[in-house]
Formats: structure tokens, C-alpha cells, sequence
């Protein structure tokens, strides 16, 4: 194997958000290319280190040189390519010139298709330094990040502008030029610590020399190293560190060498709610709090990480100058907010957009109480309380601490409802409405909670989609993909059922005299659509595309509970050793019988043998199975399936010819096996299954 190689871009510093995003597609772009060039081996690891001041590539295991290329490669057509009398036209002379050679290197090869051009191509590898030199611009060039910019009169664009750039294999430079830069072996250390330039001796000194130099240019060390500070100092103050794992991967790629420093602020700011003081803390200054035990009061005192160990005492005093002054205006925010109830915000609320074409936030608590009240008859929650939750859920979006902090919507609501001495169910409701925001989540626990929060994501949905606001591509304005994927979560996982079709409907009445939407029917199949997708997403890790496809053939587009039931139903029957002549016995009865008409079966028609002994087994068990299926008892309706109609089913394609000359016992035949195939595709569409086996041709016998 060959050295190890080394790429470092030193930049202006990139914020936090960026240097994640970009040593993911850093990676991603040498992977590709380093395998295109033909310089891999079994050996190759790629490993990508980052701080806001460099993104660097270190790659071992390359090989030597690339491997020798020794391939036919395909042409045009021989007739586009060649007269009939053998003369060469442009498009012969074209694709020689393309790879090297000349047209009388060029053979006809003949394929199914028909005669093409071919020719052997051989080229001898380079040894890497040469090829590094020839992919590194493009290596640097698939960098992507969350924004781009220009500077000087390049043309290249990039997050940040770029002061240097180092390039070693082993302890030789490999030349490129990048974004007006020359690649050297010059680097820097830390920009306050250690900012004078100095040389590398060998790319496989790195990560020493630059810790030297106070740069812990690996993420993972850097981010042990800060949470080892942290903990630390939490634990002089008194206290425990407040887990934060958004704020750890922020302040990481915000520091090259991480410390600590603590501050605190006066006592009298712990009467705001825990959730206000967290907030100014971490999204506002990005600081850590400390609580006087784990999942313990606050304590009036959080920890900084720093990009420097120089004078902590003035740093400690200018932070808490800062969050003194923001923790003062939180203070002064609640202390007018409370002056007047929620309820005294419903008016304002009138005079908010929503959406242009869908009118108001005022008009929008309207619809979600309508849409709470049915939802509660149907799931028995008390309407009562799922409606008021409903009139009340919107109102702190107009209380100046959320106007200032928007990140407590729904926090802030519940802390005030409580207060105000409404009923617990309710404040939580307005809390848990907004649940859950992303996959990690949790759903609301609650009856009151989980309707509301599911009117007010089906309002949103029905109102986009009504008006042509379709999500297309990665735009996603309103969160619709979110917002279908809440309700499934809380119907799936939450404490009630959801009922697509009259949630549906329900909402879509709603809007009468609010704004004008599409039909009913065309927004129900624009969204059914939609939520199949994200339910099949959902679903299909832990149980199988095929299997979730299955279930959805089968589902009616109502109870979501319902389709997860078959899910796992399938899933189970799966999983048993018989599932495989079964699945494919059940495909077969399907595909022969979907064009053919239902109707009854004839018992004078049936052959004696196994085809009486199918029809028989099946009048024996249908209602049962028929039963087990309408009680949503799908499990045991499979159960009865696999064990009363597996073996007489195959005993019957193995000895019974179905398409006959005779067209009545032809046609009864049909009718029998459609009468199985219906009542199966009742729990799921075994059609959609796959099999190992392959089903035999529906028109001969086995």
C-alpha cells in the first residue's frame, strides 16, 4: 500500500451548522472518485476530521498506483458507424478519437440487439501521487454546504473563503490548485493560541502536530474533551450538567480547542419558568445549564465552551452581562403576559394570517374545535375539554414572550394555563398540540392532547391541499410531510385511533365560508396518496416494502390502527416455514382469477378429488376466516388460512388443470378460486408478496 495521504482546506471560520454537512459530503465526493480512479483496495479507510477553521481528509490503504484498464467498450450501431461498403463514417472516426485508437482498431460485436461497434481498450495505471493531482479539484469541488459564497475574482464558490490548503502523500506535496490556491504543506495552528503558519514533515504527523499547536482536529476527541470540561466544572459548581446533545454538536464545531468557562446570574430569574431560562441559555447564548441533580431545579449558574483560555474572568463577566440583560427581558415579557388571561388573546388572533387563501389564525380555532369535537365523540375523549384545549391552543403565539422566544409556543401556554388555574388536561393539551416535531419526538400521552394535536395537522393538510399547496421535491413550506407523519405516530403509537376517511371529511367540511377548496373527493385522494407514501416509509424498515404494499392493497383507507393490525399480521405469517408455497399458491389464485366474473359455485361441476376437497375445506372455514377478518383479528384469520387451506389449495394446482376446454367447469374453477383469492385479499394482497419460489404459469397445471 502507499502512504498516507492528506488533505486539508483552511478557511474563514464556517458556523456549526456547516462543518457536519460538509465532512459528510467530503467523504462521500473522495469515496466516489477515489474508486473511479481506480485507487481503492480492501485496506482503504476515509476518515474526515473538522474544526470551524479546516476540513481535512485523511485516506489510508490507497493503492500504489491504479489498477490497469483492460475493457471492451461499446459503440454505436455498426450501420451508424460504417457504409455498407466497410467505409468508416464520422461517427467510427468520432469514437475512435474518443478512446485512443484508430478505426481500424475498431470491431463489429454482435448482440441480441444487433451489430454495434466495439473496441478493447487498454490503459496502463498512473501512480497515485499523478491521479490525486488530477481528482483533488474535484474532490474539493463536491464539498456542499447548507449556503455558498464568492470572493475575489474566482468563479469557485465555497462556504467560506480559503486561506491555504495542504496536500501529503506521506511527506510529498501533491500540487493542485484550488479556488486560487496552491496546495502546499503549510498549515495553521489555533487562531489565538498558536496562529503562526508552520510546516507538516508527513501527512501521518497531522492530528500530533496540530494538538501541538491547540487544534484537536478530530470532532470525536474534541467533543470528549469539552463534555470532560463540562462535566467537570458542573460538578464544582454544585451541580449536575443539563444534557444537551444539540448544543454538545453546536459547540463543538463552534471551538478548535475547547474550554470552559462558568458564569452565573442572580437567583430571582429561577421564578421564570425552567423552559425561559433554558431557552435564553441555549438558543440565544449557546450555553450549557446546570441543575442541582439530575432532573433537578436549575441552579443559578451555566457553563460556556470557549475557543480560548485567555482572561476567563473577563469573558465570564461579559457573558453574564449579556444573559442578565436577555433573562431581564424574559422577565419583563412573563410579568406582562400575565396581566391578562389567554382567553383575552382569541380576538388578536383574528387579525393573524395563517395563509393567505385560508384566512386567519382566528378562523383556524374555529375549524380545530369543530374538528377537535367530532374527533373526541369518535376516540371518547371529553368533547368539552378537547374543545377548549382547541380555543385555547393558539392564544400564546400573542403573549410577548413567545413573540420574542418562538421556540416556547405551546411551553409557554401550558405554564400560563396553569396558572391561571384551568383544568391540567387542557394546559397540557396546549403544550402537547405541537407534538410530536420530529422523528425523535415523543407523542402526546394524553386524550385531550392527542386531539387536538391531530385536528390541528389534519386542518393544515386539508387546507394545503385544497388549495394546491402540494409538497413537490424537498419544498415543503408547511411541513406537510411532518405533519401527515405526526398523526400517523399518534395514532400508532398515542392513546387514540384515527379514522382517515371521516378525519377527512370532517376537516374538509370545516372550511366551509373559511376558503374555497378542491372537491372533497379530489383533495381525499390527493392526501389518501399522500399519507399511503408516508405510512409505507414509515413501515417498510422494520417489516418490509412488500409486506406494507400487501397490507395497503387490502386496507380500506380508514383506521390507521387497523392497517398496522395487518402489518404485523403478515409479518408474523411470514416468518413461518410455510409461507413461501403459500404466498405463491395464494399469487397464482389471484392472477388467474382477476379478470375472470364472481359468482356461485356449482358443487355438480366440481372434479372429484382435490378439487372437491378444496372447495369443501373452504366452504368449511370461509365464515370463520370472513369473521377473524371483520373482527380485525387478522393473525388468527392467516392462522386459519395456512393451516385449512395450504395443503388442499396446493394439492389442487398440482392436479387440477384450471383453463379446461369446457367452458362451465373452466368457469366454475374460476369462480372458486376467485371466491379464495377475495377472501385472502381481505386481510392482505399476497399478490404484492415476494417469494423465493417462482409462481408457475397460471394456465398449466403443476
Amino acid at each position: 500500500m502507499s502512504s498516507e495521504f492528506l488533505l486539508e482546506i483552511g478557511t474563514e471560520e464556517l458556523p456549526a451548522s456547516f462543518v457536519t454537512q460538509a465532512l459528510g459530503s467530503l467523504k462521500a465526493s473522495a469515496l466516489e472518485l477515489v474508486s473511479q480512479a481506480r485507487l481503492g483496495s480492501e485496506e482503504l479507510e476515509v476518515h474526515t476530521l473538522g474544526t470551524p477553521r479546516r476540513l481535512a481528509l485523511r485516506i489510508r490503504g490507497l493503492a500504489p498506483r491504479q489498477t490497469d484498464r483492460n475493457e471492451t467498450v461499446m459503440g454505436p450501431p455498426w450501420n451508424a458507424a460504417f457504409e455498407a461498403d466497410g467505409s468508416p463514417k464520422k461517427a467510427a472516426a468520432g469514437f475512435a478519437k474518443k478512446h485512443g485508437v484508430t478505426v481500424g482498431d475498431l470491431r463489429k460485436k454482435t448482440t441480441d440487439k444487433g451489430d454495434y461497434v466495439s473496441v478493447q481498450v487498454h490503459e496502463a495505471g498512473r501512480t497515485t501521487g499523478v491521479v490525486l493531482a488530477q481528482i483533488l479539484p474535484q474532490i474539493c469541488q463536491g464539498i456542499t454546504f447548507p449556503k455558498s459564497m464568492r470572493w475575489g475574482p474566482g468563479e469557485i464558490s465555497f462556504g467560506r473563503p480559503i486561506h491555504w490548503v495542504v496536500s501529503l502523500l506521506g511527506s510529498d506535496v501533491v500540487e493542485f490548485e484550488f479556488a486560487g490556491v496552491q496546495a502546499g504543506r503549510a498549515t495553521r495552528g489555533h487562531r489565538f493560541l498558536a496562529p503562526a503558519t508552520f510546516d507538516l514533515d508527513a501527512a501521518s504527523s497531522y492530528e500530533t502536530a496540530l494538538e501541538r499547536a491547540h487544534v484537536l482536529v478530530d470532532l470525536t476527541r474534541r467533543k470528549d474533551r469539552m463534555m470532560e470540561g463540562l462535566l467537570g466544572a458542573a460538578e464544582s459548581l454544585g451541580g449536575v450538567l443539563a444534557p444537551d446533545a444539540f448544543l454538545a454538536d453546536e459547540c463543538v464545531s463552534l471551538v478548535e480547542e475547547p474550554f470552559t468557562v462558568p458564569g452565573s446570574f442572580d437567583e430571582s430569574f429561577l421564578e421564570l419558568p425552567d423552559t425561559v431560562v433554558v431557552s435564553v441559555m441555549r438558543d440565544h447564548q449557546r450555553y450549557f445549564a446546570v441543575r442541582a441533580s439530575e432532573g433537578g431545579a436549575l441552579l443559578p449558574s451555566y457553563l460556556n465552551v470557549v475557543n480560548t483560555a485567555q482572561d476567563p474572568e473577563t469573558i465570564a463577566k461579559g457573558n453574564d452581562r449579556v444573559l442578565r440583560a436577555r433573562l431581564a427581558d424574559a422577565k419583563f415579557f412573563v410579568q406582562e403576559d400575565r396581566k391578562a388571561p389567554l382567553a383575552d388573546r382569541l380576538q388578536k388572533l383574528e387579525s393573524v394570517v395563517f395563509q393567505s387563501k385560508l384566512g386567519t389564525m382566528g378562523a383556524k380555532v374555529r375549524r380545530l374545535q369543530a374538528n377537535a369535537r367530532a374527533l373526541a365523540e369518535r376516540a371518547g375523549a371529553d368533547p368539552a375539554a378537547c374543545v377548549e384545549a382547541a380555543r385555547l391552543c393558539k392564544t400564546d403565539l400573542e403573549t410577548l414572550i413567545v413573540f420574542e422566544f418562538p421556540e416556547l409556543q405551546g411551553e409557554m401556554g401550558r405554564w400560563y394555563a396553569m396558572r391561571e388555574g384551568i383544568d391540567p388536561a387542557i394546559a397540557d393539551a396546549i403544550r402537547d398540540h405541537y407534538r410530536p416535531q420530529g422523528a425523535d419526538d415523543v407523542v402526546p400521552d394524553q386524550l385531550v392532547g392527542a386531539v387536538v394535536a391531530v385536528a390541528d395537522r389534519i386542518d393544515t393538510l386539508v387546507g394545503c391541499f385544497g388549495i394546491g399547496l402540494v409538497p413537490s421535491g424537498s419544498a415543503d413550506p408547511f411541513a406537510l410531510r411532518r405533519a401527515a407523519l405526526g398523526i400517523i405516530r399518534i395514532a400508532l403509537e398515542g392513546p387514540i385511533d384515527v379514522d382517515l376517511r371521516q378525519l377527512l371529511e370532517h376537516a374538509h367540511a370545516a372550511y366551509a365560508g373559511d376558503a374555497e377548496l378542491a372537491p372533497l373527493d379530489d383533495v381525499r385522494a390527493s392526501l389518501e396518496s399522500f399519507f399511503r407514501a408516508r405510512i409505507r416509509a414509515m413501515l417498510k424498515d422494520a417489516h418490509g416494502g412488500d409486506v406494507v404494499d400487501a397490507c395497503l392493497g387490502a386496507w380500506d383507507g380508514a383506521s390507521l390502527r387497523d392497517l398496522q393490525s395487518r402489518v404485523e399480521a403478515v409479518s408474523e405469517v411470514r416468518a413461518a416455514p410455510e409461507f413461501e408455497a403459500l404466498a405463491v399458491a395464494f399469487k397464482r389464485a389471484f392472477n388467474i382469477t382477476k379478470e375472470s366474473a364472481r359468482g356461485p359455485i356449482d358443487a355438480a361441476l366440481l372434479e372429484t378429488g382435490a378439487e372437491t376437497a378444496l372447495a369443501q375445506r373452504f366452504e368449511t372455514v370461509r365464515d370463520q376466516i370472513r369473521e377473524a377478518t371483520g373482527a380485525r383479528r387478522y393473525a388468527d384469520a392467516l392462522r386459519l388460512v395456512a393451516k385449512e387451506l395450504g395443503e388442499p389449495i396446493d394439492r389442487f394446482f398440482e392436479e387440477v388443470f384450471v383453463m379446461v376446454d369446457d367452458p362451465s367447469v373452466r368457469e366454475n374453477r374460476l369462480r372458486l378460486l376467485g371466491e379464495i383469492a377475495d377472501t385472502v385479499n381481505g386481510i392482505a394482497h399476497f399478490h404484492h408478496l415476494g417469494t423465493k419460489l417462482q409462481s408457475r404459469d397460471s394456465s398449466v397445471s403443476a
